[in-house]
C-alpha cells in the first residue's frame, strides 16, 4: 500500500495540484469575472426585470436565429448576458438589466471561460483527452486517499500533533497528514462526483445502445431539450414575461418557496414555430442542478412540455450539484475553498516529504531526484505565480484591440499564463532550492501588483468598490493583497532558512581537523 500511494503521488500530483487549485478558484468564479470584466460590474439587486422591455428589442434586432439563449441576473452575475451563434462562433453580449444599457468593454476568457474549464478538462479538446485525463486523476486521487489511510496508520493519532519545531522532513509529514484528515470527506467528494458529472464522456456505450448513439433523444429524455424546424413564417411572440411567470409559478407550486428561472432558450425567435425554454438550472434552494425546464409555443404562450427529471437524473443532479456548489449559501461556498486550499497543501507537502525524505546521500544529486524537485515547484509555486500572471496581464493590456503578433488580449493572458508556468519550471532547475523563496517573493509582487493595477485602470480600490456595493471586486482585491502579504512572509522565511542552510555548511567545512 505504501508502495502504491508513493507510486501514485508521483505520477499524479504535479496535476492534480494543478485541477485543485484551479478548482478552488472556481468556487469563486463568478466573482472572479466581475473584476476580470470591469464593463460587467454592477451592484447586485433583488429588483425584477421585464424581459418584455429589456430583451425583446435585443432579440428583435439580431434577427431569426436558431438559439437565442438569455442569462438572467443573479446575485453572483448582476449583469444579463445574451449569447448567440454568430459566424461560427458563440458571442455573448452584457447588458444592464434595469436600462437596456450594452455594457462594452474588453473581452476576456476570465475565470469561468479559463480557470473553470482548465480544472476538468486542462484546455486540451482532442479527442477529450482532457476530460480523460482528469477522470483518469481523479482515480489516481481516490487511490491516493485510500491507501495513505492505509500508509499512515497513526494519521488519527497524529492529526492532534504538529511539531513545526522539530525536523523539516517530520512538520512537513505531520502537515500532510492534518490537512489530509481535515477535509477528508472533501477530498473523497469532490474526484467521486466528478467521476458522475462525465459518466457520458467515460461510458458513452450505454446511451449509445439505447439511443443509437444519437444524442438528441439522449438529451431529451435527460433534460428536456427540444428542437424544432423554422416554418419559414414570420409571426408574432406571446409575452415573455407571461410565461417566464408561468414556470416560476409551476415550480413554487411544487417546492412550496419562490423559485425563479435563470436561463431562457430562444429558439428561431419571430417564427411561427419558435419555442421558449425557461430552465432552472441552479436553484438557490436546492443542492441539484438542471432539475426543471418548461418550454412554451412562442408565438401563443401555452405550455408545449413541462419537463421534470427522472429519479436516476435528479439523482445526477443532486451529485452536480454537490460538487458544482451553485446553490446560495455563501458560508458553505467559503468552507469549499478552504478544504480546497488545504487538499492544495496536502498535495504539495506530500510531494515535499518524498523529496525531504531522499535529500540525503547521492539521491539529490541524480537526475531523478532533481527532476523531480524542479517539478514540485514549478507545478505548485509555479502554478500559482501564473495564474497571478494571468490577471497581471489582464490589467494591463490597455484597450480592447490592443494586439501583438495577431494575438487578441484574450489569447494574451492566456499566453502570460502559459509562458509564466513554463518558465517557473526552467527557473526551478537552474535555481534549485533558492527557486522556492524567489518564486513565493514574485507570487507576491505578481499579486499586489494585480491589485493596484486594478485601481489605476478602474478606480475601483478595495474603498471605492465597497462603497459602490461591488462586494465581488473587494473580495478578490482584498485576497490579492493578503496573498501577497504571505507569499512575501513565506519568501522572507525561506530565504532566511537558507542563508542559515549556507552558514551551518560554511562552518562545518571551515572546522578544524583533529591531527593525530
Amino acid at each position: 500500500m505504501t508502495w502504491l500511494h508513493n507510486a501514485t503521488g508521483l505520477l499524479c500530483s504535479a496535476l492534480l495540484f494543478a485541477m485543485f487549485w484551479m478548482g478552488t478558484l472556481s468556487v469563486f468564479d463568478r466573482e472572479i469575472d466581475q473584476w476580470m470584466m470591469p464593463h460587467t460590474r454592477l451592484a447586485a439587486s433583488d429588483r425584477s426585470i421585464s424581459l418584455d422591455a429589456i430583451v425583446r428589442p435585443i432579440v428583435d434586432e439580431l434577427g431569426p436565429r436558431s438559439d437565442i439563449y438569455l442569462y438572467l441576473p443573479k446575485q453572483r452575475e448582476p449583469s444579463l448576458r445574451i449569447g448567440y451563434e454568430d459566424s461560427g462562433s458563440f458571442k455573448k453580449r452584457y447588458f444592464d438589466p434595469w436600462t437596456g444599457k450594452e455594457l462594452t468593454g474588453r473581452e476576456s476568457l476570465a475565470a469561468t471561460g479559463f480557470i473553470f474549464p482548465f480544472h476538468f478538462s486542462f484546455h486540451i479538446r482532442w479527442m477529450n483527452l482532457g476530460y480523460w485525463l482528469a477522470g483518469f486523476l481523479s482515480m489516481g486521487m481516490l487511490v491516493l486517499l485510500s491507501t495513505g489511510i492505509y500508509a499512515h496508520r497513526k494519521i488519527i493519532a497524529e492529526f492532534f500533533v504538529f511539531r513545526p519545531d522539530k525536523s523539516l522532513r517530520r512538520s512537513t509529514l505531520d502537515l500532510h497528514n492534518m490537512t489530509s484528515l481535515v477535509a477528508l470527506p472533501f477530498h473523497f467528494l469532490l474526484p467521486l462526483t466528478g467521476l458522475f458529472i462525465f459518466f457520458s464522456v467515460y461510458l458513452p456505450w450505454p446511451a449509445g445502445i439505447l439511443f443509437g448513439g444519437e444524442t438528441e433523444p439522449l438529451f431529451a429524455e435527460m433534460y428536456g431539450s427540444r428542437s424544432v424546424q423554422a416554418a419559414g413564417r414570420r409571426a408574432e411572440m406571446a409575452s415573455l414575461d407571461d410565461m417566464i411567470r408561468a414556470a416560476e409559478s409551476r415550480w413554487s407550486g411544487r417546492t412550496g418557496y419562490p423559485a425563479a428561472a435563470d436561463i431562457v432558450r430562444l429558439q428561431h425567435w419571430g417564427d411561427a414555430n419558435a419555442l421558449v425554454t425557461a430552465r432552472r438550472v441552479f436553484p438557490s434552494r436546492q443542492v441539484a442542478m438542471d432539475r426543471e425546464a418548461v418550454t412554451f409555443a412562442a408565438s401563443t404562450g401555452e405550455v408545449v412540455q413541462d419537463f421534470k427529471s427522472l429519479p436516476i437524473r435528479t439523482a445526477h443532479a443532486w451529485l452536480s450539484g454537490l460538487h458544482f456548489i451553485q446553490f446560495d449559501h455563501w458560508m458553505l461556498r467559503w468552507l469549499y475553498f478552504g478544504a480546497g486550499l488545504l487538499g492544495c497543501v496536502m498535495i504539495a507537502t506530500g510531494l515535499l516529504f518524498w523529496l525531504r525524505s531522499r535529500e540525503r546521500g547521492k539521491a539529490p544529486n541524480t537526475p531523478g531526484f532533481q527532476t523531480m524537485a524542479a517539478m514540485t515547484v514549478g507545478s505548485t509555486t509555479g502554478l500559482i505565480l501564473a495564474t497571478a500572471a494571468f490577471l497581471v496581464m489582464n490589467r494591463a493590456i490597455p484597450h480592447a484591440g490592443f494586439k501583438v503578433l495577431g494575438q487578441d488580449a484574450a489569447s494574451l493572458e492566456v499566453w502570460a499564463f502559459a509562458v509564466v508556468w513554463s518558465t517557473s519550471f526552467f527557473h526551478a532547475a537552474v535555481r534549485k532550492e533558492r527557486a522556492w523563496s524567489e518564486q513565493c517573493l514574485a507570487i507576491g509582487l505578481f499579486a499586489a501588483s494585480a491589485a493596484v493595477l486594478n485601481w489605476v485602470t478602474t478606480g475601483h480600490h478595495p474603498a471605492a468598490a465597497a462603497d459602490a456595493g461591488l462586494w465581488a471586486v473587494f473580495a478578490v482585491d482584498a485576497m490579492l493583497l493578503l496573498s501577497a502579504l504571505a507569499a512575501i512572509a513565506v519568501s522572507h522565511r525561506l530565504q532566511c532558512r537558507f542563508i542559515s542552510m549556507l552558514q551551518t555548511a560554511s562552518q562545518a567545512d571551515a572546522s578544524p581537523v583533529d591531527a593525530r
